[in-house]
């Protein structure tokens, strides 16, 4: 029987590892994308099932007061349970913010107040318990004195690093730093009776094992709260998400403390027995193989109804543990979310009503589904998806002899990634892959595919330098030179003089902004040494997480400095900055802020944040989008008013519930132009037959983006460019909207030769 298993300390211990492994596991597996989420409930969950234990020791407490008079227990572990009870609020409000609305918290937020009010009630119990024990068992007051000196170290440490990361001469800035630091001060508070705690843990009989566990989880919070500071020593910003591992394991620890104290502590203890609550828990009533003796069968039954509690809450958590990482696993073929780093690819086949009796020929998707290009490759998804239906619908009616299956990979918008996943796409056979997204994913693969035969068609890759001629690269957009003449144009029409550039440094950030450079000098502008910075191939580069600002100041003060010389210099209206990016344009947007000068020049983007929505969610970053007239472009579609690219828009929209970037629409024409190009080959191995027939059928398809010709080197010839800017709502001023405001129209012929002109948005 269940109930008759006796729970010694190595038991406990052995059951409290494989709960950090189970909850920790659904976070270290996870992918990067959706390691915030499972983060978020893991910890949630973790950390109710301690409140909820907590709370419990308190009703029992309660239960037997009438029975032991001396309350000193009853009041600590009151203010336990109140402190995590707030704990556990605070983490919902936090999942709510970062899950839910998707936005940054303010600075401090509800769940700062809530998170540092526990800490008080956390001191209480900790202090009092320290004080009861130092009394019975003369704790060592070098420990004391040695615990004291460590912590007010570690803090003076910590205090000093966040103050030279941080920036103080704006006030939000300052509330920042409080907040920040604030974290750490109260950890060291509980730290020091902690560590005395601990360090005693040997000299201790075993009913002493519930405020080990306890003093170990408390102890544990210092370490997660001070991660960040291990994150900005060692840059290695995408595994900032192992301090959430830390958060869930500590709950846990706390937890199976309390689970051992109901057990029991609570459950031994006799009514009528006059002596003190200390001389009670001295009592040997442990037996020789680590169980314990039963005094009475009300005793009994009292012992097996809490050892049904017991397992009945273990049990409860691991159920909504895994029916989470149920639901999300099998949901993950229609969203973003993927339950294991090792999950395998996405295989899109719809067909119409009616199985599909031709030959199936596979075409692979190399996409950034997660990391910091993942807008780029969930919109890009979806319209390959539809595409994928549409063109089955179309070959079933007209009788065409294959049919086509889709074979996503996600890139997790890392290089490397994408060549190993490149790698399994040509085990199975694929000849055709749509992707790259990106330029430095491209520049990753295109030797491998050169090697083994396999076609590369890009919707969205733009680096010049990607621009070969012969190799089997095609990309359906034109590259960055028209960009940088497009945004060139426009930043002289602005009256800008002097730009100061400011990007991430991969071959697509160093591509463009070395054409832009160009463009703007042949214009008569200048461009002045700006900033680079080294992009983050995971979604932390992307995370409104606050220590994430900690770490873009780093660059912004690089970028303040040249800005406020290059004003001295030349005049605020004659000066602007010109930003690449991708994702991570929010969290640095939202970080500017604190930099005044920053605030008071005209900013300008490129197309990889053009439409970024975690801009428009979060205000402070929109409102300095407006401030500084942020605009940015990207490649706009022949004939923005043809029905069929409203239709596949409106459908695109459907399922990623906001406004798609052009590239989604030329992904979906990019599909159907590599699906035309395998029905007419019929399954060819002969690698230049295929290109070649790729190009006619480019130059002669007339798809939902208009014209596809291809040029020399195998890119998309033609492409004007719509400017798009952060705009407040109409409807509601205090949101804020994505608005196409311009239009650039290169190589227009008038008496005067052929011109550039920028027009208004229709």
């Amino acid at each position: 029987m269940i109930c008759d298993i006796k729970l010694t300390r190595k038991s406990l211990f052995i059951g409290l590892v494989l709960a950090i492994i189970i909850s920790d596991s659904f976070i270290y597996f996870a992918e990067i994308k959706t390691k915030a989420f499972y983060s978020s409930w893991i910890i949630s969950i973790n950390a109710s099932t301690a409140a909820a234990l907590a709370i419990f020791v308190v009703y029992r407490n309660m239960q037997q007061r009438s029975h032991h008079p001396q309350a000193h227990h009853d009041k600590s572990h009151l203010a336990l349970a109140i402190g995590l009870s707030l704990w556990f609020c605070a983490d919902l409000i936090w999942a709510i913010y970062e899950i839910v609305l998707e936005i940054v918290p303010p600075v401090p937020s509800p769940a700062d107040f809530v998170w540092l009010s526990a800490y008080g009630f956390l001191a209480y119990y900790l202090y009092t318990t320290y004080i009861d024990f130092h009394k019975k068992f003369k704790f060592s007051n070098r420990i004391l004195v040695t615990s004291i000196i460590g912590c007010g170290i570690f803090l003076t440490y910590i205090i000093a690093l966040t103050t030279g990361l941080s920036v103080l001469s704006s006030q939000r800035g300052i509330a920042m730093f409080a907040v920040i630091i604030a974290y750490p001060i109260m950890d060291a508070v509980l730290m020091v009776p902690a560590i005395v705690i601990l360090l005693n843990f040997r000299k201790e009989p075993l009913w002493f094992t519930p405020w080990i566990c306890e003093s170990l989880g408390l102890f544990l919070i210092a370490i997660s709260d001070s991660w960040f500071a291990v994150v900005v020593l060692t840059s290695i910003v995408e595994q900032f998400w192992l301090s959430s591992i830390f958060f869930a394991a500590h709950y846990l620890v706390i937890a199976a403390g309390l689970l051992w104290y109901v057990k029991f502590l609570l459950t031994h203890s006799q009514p009528g027995d006059e002596r003190s609550r200390s001389e009670q828990l001295e009592t040997p009533i442990i037996v020789s193989r680590g169980g314990y003796t039963d005094k009475n069968n009300s005793e009994e039954k009292n012992h097996k109804r809490i050892r049904y509690v017991a397992l009945t809450a273990i049990a409860t958590v691991i159920v909504i543990s895994v029916a989470i990482g149920v639901y999300y696993y099998l949901s993950s073929s229609s969203s973003s979310f993927f339950l294991f780093s090792n999950a395998g690819p996405e295989v899109i086949l719809p067909a119409p009503v009616g199985a599909l009796k031709q030959q199936t020929v596979k075409i692979g998707a190399l996409l950034p589904i997660t990391g910091v290009s993942s807008s780029l490759g969930e919109s890009e998804g979806a319209a390959l998806k539809i595409a994928a239906r549409d063109i089955n619908e179309h070959f079933f009616k007209t009788h065409s002899s294959i049919g086509v299956e889709l074979v996503i990979e996600d890139t997790q918008s890392n290089p490397s990634v994408s060549l190993e996943k490149l790698k399994h796409l040509a085990e199975k056979g694929i000849k055709i892959v749509i992707g790259p997204a990106t330029s430095a994913d491209v520049k990753a693969t295109q030797d491998y595919a050169d090697k083994n035969g396999i076609v590369l068609i890009s919707p969205s890759s733009t680096a010049p330098s990607l621009a070969i001629s012969g190799n089997n690269v095609f990309r359906f957009v034109p590259d960055d030179t028209h960009q940088a003449q497009a945004i060139s144009k426009l930043i002289w029409d602005d009256g800008i003089r002097v730009v100061i550039p400011f990007w991430r440094t991969d071959v697509y950030g160093n591509d463009l902004v070395t054409a832009t450079k160009h463009s703007i000098q042949e214009l008569g502008g200048s461009v002045v040494d700006g900033g680079g910075y080294v992009p983050n191939t995971g979604d932390f580069a992307a995370s409104l997480n606050r220590i994430n600002f900690i770490v873009w100041d780093q660059d912004l003060k690089a970028l303040d400095s040249k800005v406020k010389q290059a004003v001295s210099q030349y005049g605020i209206d004659k000066v602007g900055v010109y930003f690449v990016a991708f994702d991570e344009i929010a969290p640095i947007f939202l970080q500017a802020q604190n930099h005044p000068v920053l605030s008071k020049v005209r900013w300008y983007g490129s197309d990889g944040s053009t439409l970024n929505n975690k801009i428009i969610r979060n205000t402070e970053a929109a409102a300095f989008a407006v401030k500084t007239g942020f605009t940015t472009p990207i490649y706009a579609v022949e004939n923005d008013t043809d029905e069929r690219l409203k239709h596949i828009e409106d459908q695109i929209h459907e399922q990623i519930e906001r406004t798609p970037r052009s590239y989604a629409s030329v992904a979906y024409d990019t599909l159907w132009v590599a699906a035309i190009a395998e029905n007419n080959t019929k399954g060819t191995q002969d690698v230049s037959y295929l290109k070649s027939t790729i190009v006619k059928i480019a130059d002669s398809y007339k798809g939902i983006t208009g014209n596809t010709s291809l040029n020399q080197f195998g890119d998309r010839k033609y492409g004007d460019y719509d400017f798009w800017a952060v705009r407040n709502s109409e409807s509601n001023h205090d949101s804020f909207i994505w608005k196409r405001v311009d239009k650039y129209i290169p190589n227009i012929r008038t008496e005067q030769g052929i011109i550039h002109q920028i027009i208004p948005a229709s």
